[in-house]
């Protein structure tokens, strides 16, 4: 397609102003299941989506169509939304940033490595794992790889490209003991396949397990806690909502009238990290904003909010570059937000905790949290610990509690901090849950 074709036509036709998004994504995925190849798929998408100014109204339309018949149904698409959109809501398109930092993140040996390599790494990881342990019953390995191009232009003469992938490795295991079937994971992401252990893949997803056999239902009471770095990354996203501006300016953010004040225990530092190179390095948001590593909160004080074009004009100051689209409507959320991790490991987690309770995954999230006054209640699963070690399996428990008072409890940080999402932490040590049981 002729892209200054469809600016000079939108133009013609009484758009003031014009936004050009294009995404081709390339993906490939292989599962591989009790033995056999259950799936291979390859794949390559190409999405437009375009926003204008019309007569002081926002018109959208998407399309996997891309060349000159498109242009037509654009512009007119545009029209047509923008003359029944009764929303408020003010368009801004970004005439663009004095300065982008661009870094080189796409790895063309991971595009280049053949799929035949990609099939035997899955197919030796499965057997790997297979063979750990007579109480395996089931075991599925896949891999799903991804690589795209993103580039946004607008009638201001804005024109920004960025190139990415990388890939995805879950291994689940099932496995049985008498009537008891356990299931466990392990999750691996990256860029470069060459530096993978997948003896250690293998063994760790077995680990995680069989070690849960023989589980008990914990006592009920109040538990010094450690929680694993998937389960406080999971609770971290919850609790990071509430420094969007979005919410702020609408009034269900606890943290509205907080900045500069103290949100967390002076133990947590939590950055925003987009030019970080990795997986989620961005060098401009979905508005086309450059991005920056900022702190949101340090030691324990909020430091500021967490902005796209819009909510930033409100508050008359300046986008952080948190503008990301969401089933097409630019959004706030996050690119790659960690909470900075400390020095001991989680087994001087234990050490330093002694007794209380390890928890390793959560259920019923959505369900179980109150997203405004961070009230939860969740099934959970982990360990018993005593004496400074990992003992006993506990399951079948719900852990209670307030996100808000949880994260001021926390008193130290691990280690152990991984690539899990877009928000990030590595495992807590908690001063209290309460957990209910037996």
């Amino acid at each position: 397609m002729n892209y200054q074709e469809l600016f000079n036509r939108a133009k013609e036709k009484g758009i003031k102003e014009l936004e050009v998004s294009i995404i081709t994504d390339k993906s490939l995925s292989i599962t591989y299941y009790n033995g056999e190849m259950e799936n291979y798929s390859s794949s390559s998408l190409s999405t437009l989506s375009a926003r204008g100014n019309y007569n002081n109204k926002a018109g959208y339309v998407n399309t996997e169509k891309i060349d000159k018949s498109t242009i037509d149904f654009i512009v007119d698409k545009i029209i047509e939304n923008a003359e029944v959109n009764n929303s408020s809501d003010e368009l801004i398109i970004f005439k663009g940033s004095e300065k982008y930092h661009h870094k080189k993140v796409y790895s063309h040996a991971l595009e280049n490595t053949s799929p035949s390599v990609k099939i035997e790494l899955v197919k030796s990881l499965y057997e790997k794992t297979k063979v750990l342990d007579p109480r395996i019953t089931d075991v599925s390995v896949s891999y799903s790889e991804s690589g795209g191009i993103y580039e946004i232009m607008n009638s201001y003469g804005l024109k920004l490209k960025s190139k990415t992938n990388g890939f995805f490795i879950v291994v689940e295991v099932i496995a049985r003991e008498g009537d008891t079937t356990k299931t466990g994971y392990k999750v691996v992401n990256g860029q470069d396949l060459n530096i993978l252990n997948l003896d250690k893949i293998a063994s760790e997803a077995v680990e995680k397990t069989v070690s849960q056999f023989n589980s008990i239902i914990a006592e009920s009471k109040v538990y010094p806690c450690i929680l694993a770095n998937n389960v406080a990354s999971s609770l971290l996203s919850f609790f990071l909502s509430h420094t969007i501006a979005d919410e702020v300016q609408k009034g269900t953010s606890m943290f509205k009238g907080q900045l500069n004040q103290k949100v967390a225990s002076n133990k947590i530092t939590i950055d925003e990290r987009p030019l970080d190179k990795g997986l989620n390095f961005r060098s401009f948001d979905d508005e086309g904003v450059a991005t920056n590593n900022f702190t949101i909160i340090s030691r324990g004080i909020l430091k500021t909010y967490v902005y796209n074009l819009a909510t930033a004009k409100k508050d008359k100051v300046e986008s952080t570059g948190n503008g990301y689209r969401g089933s097409g409507k630019v959004v706030t959320s996050f690119a790659n937000c960690f909470l900075k991790k400390g020095k001991k490991s989680l087994d001087d987690l234990f050490s330093i905790m002694q007794d209380g309770i390890y928890i390793t995954n959560v259920e019923g999230l959505h369900g179980g949290m109150n997203g405004q006054s961070g009230n939860f209640s969740l099934q959970a699963s982990g360990y018993l610990v005593e004496n400074g070690k990992r003992s006993t399996p506990v399951s079948l428990i719900t852990i209670g509690g307030n996100i808000f008072t949880l994260f001021n409890q926390v008193k130290e940080i691990g280690n152990d901090l991984e690539l899990l999402g877009s928000v990030n932490s590595p495992s807590l040590l908690i001063k209290e849950i309460a957990v209910s049981g037996k």
